[in-house]
């Protein structure tokens, strides 16, 4: 009986002060809140990045980022401005550079309309080099409490990683992926 009582008081002592915590950190109160976490998150192109056995897996990713151009006009006495053109600005994604039977972003996605082997260079099969990117967010419990859709994504430039005798580290591919638009799945 006193250990259950020691044992209640502690929980309402922990109670107490995570919520005056919480109140001196500017957080209000914290009970109903699932923060994002950095670290909680999946992104994959079909066949290429992160959904099956010969894709590459992500290491670095990012949520979209959303400019807006703007056009100024010109009153008696001020310039007023309205937003007017949406424009996505490219990710960059860092993905581990592993043993596959083929590189999946060469062999898949590169190479069928451009072959510097044979030099042939054919940009018209627009359908299939660009392709629908997902990026999920997770919660703890493995949720998903975010989702976006990046449409009619291509590698806008690709680092196949430097070379380094003295180190040990682990190979990289950077992406920097353009798309034509990008949104958050309800």
């Amino acid at each position: 009986m006193i250990k259950a009582c020691i044992i209640n008081a502690s929980f309402f002592l922990f109670k107490i002060l995570y919520k005056y915590m919480a109140k001196l950190m500017g957080l209000g109160t914290l009970s109903n809140a699932t923060f994002k976490r950095k670290f909680r998150w999946l992104f994959s192109i079909n066949g290429i990045i992160g959904d099956s056995v010969n894709a590459l897996l992500p290491n670095k990713g990012a949520r979209p980022t959303l400019s807006f151009k703007s056009q100024s006009f010109e009153h008696l006495n001020e310039t007023i401005s309205f937003p007017v053109k949406p424009e996505w600005k490219p990710i960059n994604i860092v993905l581990y550079d592993t043993k596959c039977k083929m590189n999946p972003i060469w062999t898949n996605w590169i190479q069928p309309f451009y072959n510097p082997k044979v030099g042939n260079y054919d940009y018209s099969i627009d359908a299939k080099y660009k392709k629908e990117a997902t990026l999920i967010m997770l919660d703890g419990c493995g949720n998903t409490i975010e989702s976006w859709t990046f449409e009619n994504a291509y590698p806008e430039e690709i680092n196949f990683d430097d070379l380094d005798m003295s180190s040990n580290d682990i190979l990289n591919i950077s992406l920097s992926l353009k798309y034509d638009r990008a949104y958050f799945n309800d």
